[in-house]
């Protein structure tokens, strides 16, 4: 009877290391795949991060391009606007040099 005892025992104490040895073995394959996912999200972060700093560059570059475009259009209507205003005095003020000369 104490065989059969001391047998149970070690064959109880057999299996819990076997248990033992397989969970040891499921948690490192675990943390090995959160240690893996967790690099992929870092990643994946990383790039929408990059990714969406690009598109608010990109977008800050189009509007200053707008910007710039509007300024050069309401720069060349003054320009128009001055040289109409020029126009018939230019005809006034070379007659007057003339007549200064003459």
């Amino acid at each position: 009877m104490l065989e059969d005892t001391l047998k149970s025992v070690k064959e109880a104490e057999a299996k819990a290391e076997a248990t033992i040895k397989e969970a040891e073995g499921q948690a490192a394959l675990i943390l090995e795949e959160a240690k893996t996912k967790a690099q992929a999200l870092k990643e994946d972060t990383l790039q929408k991060v990059k990714s969406g700093s690009q598109e608010a560059s990109d977008k800050a570059r189009a509007e200053s391009d707008k910007q710039m475009a509007e300024a050069a259009a309401d720069a060349q209507k003054e320009i128009q606007a001055l040289k109409e205003l020029i126009v018939p005095k230019k005809k006034e003020a070379v007659e007057k040099v003339i007549a200064a000369l003459v």
